[in-house]
């Protein structure tokens, strides 16, 4: 064999092991992906559920929420504040979980299900006055999906039989 063909040779082992670099880089890179993903959708996802962790377990916050959410005219001032600051928050967790879904982060069935528990919130009168009243602006995405919700009425929710189950445990 020549020093030439040896050359020859190399160059093509060479390239076939770039193109096997690359081909493992980029099973590498999708994994990473996918994994960043999954994170971002769990910390959006804790910052959701450690809010009804304290309305579950805090049982004057419950009331406090409860009362505000259903007959909002009956707070006080300091009271509307208080819901307004939790409102807040509380939106935008949601607001964040629409913008990663929207950036492809989280994936839709996530989002379909968030987005249909939204639709379920804003049935009541508390969230539907306070987003009226709100002091600070949303992305103009989120607000156009919110106020695509209260003019179009999205979600299909019996809320007789939420308030039966609340009232009487059936």
């Amino acid at each position: 064999m020549t020093l030439e063909t040896m050359a020859q040779l190399g160059e093509f082992v060479g390239g076939f092991g770039v193109i096997i670099s690359f081909v493992y880089l980029a099973v590498q890179l999708r994994a990473n992906t996918k994994s960043l993903r999954a994170d971002m959708t769990a910390r959006i996802l804790d910052r959701l559920v450690a809010q009804q962790h304290t309305y579950a377990f805090d049982a004057e916050a419950s009331k406090f929420f409860n009362r505000a959410i259903n007959e909002p005219s009956r707070l006080t001032m300091d009271e509307r504040s208080q819901f307004a600051w939790l409102m807040t928050e509380f939106l935008g967790g949601f607001e964040f979980l629409m913008q990663q879904y929207q950036a492809g982060n989280v994936d839709e069935e996530t989002w379909l299900r968030w987005s249909s528990t939204l639709d379920w919130w804003l049935t009541f009168p508390g969230v539907r006055t306070f987003w009226k009243g709100r002091p600070t602006p949303y992305r103009e995405s989120f607000t156009n999906h919110i106020e695509d919700r209260l003019i179009h009425g999205k979600g299909d929710f019996n809320n007789d039989n939420w308030k039966n189950y609340l009232l009487t445990g059936q």
